[in-house]
């Protein structure tokens, strides 16, 4: 495992949570599904990249991992406010 490869799983990771943080809230907050589906239509590949990567330990996946906790706790609490609240 190489430094460089490391870095290349953390912008995977991030730019590919990034993206689907920013999908969800289009969806869970504004309603905007189509805008959605397309940021989650590029930041699915690059997770999948990521996930492909980390199973054939191309990277260790420590802030990788934190980036993809980060997504799952933003979509839980939108999952919820556009539930309940919006």
């Amino acid at each position: 495992m190489t430094f460089h490869s490391d870095i290349t799983g953390s912008v995977l990771a991030i730019s590919g949570t990034t993206l689907s943080i920013i999908g969800t809230l289009f969806n869970n907050i504004s309603l905007d599904h189509t805008m959605a589906m397309w940021l989650w239509m590029l930041s699915n590949p690059l997770l999948l990249c990521w996930a492909y990567g980390s199973y054939k330990k191309w990277w260790d996946g420590a802030l990788s991992i934190e980036a993809l906790a980060v997504m799952y706790l933003v979509f839980t609490i939108s999952n919820f406010y556009g539930l309940f609240l919006a």
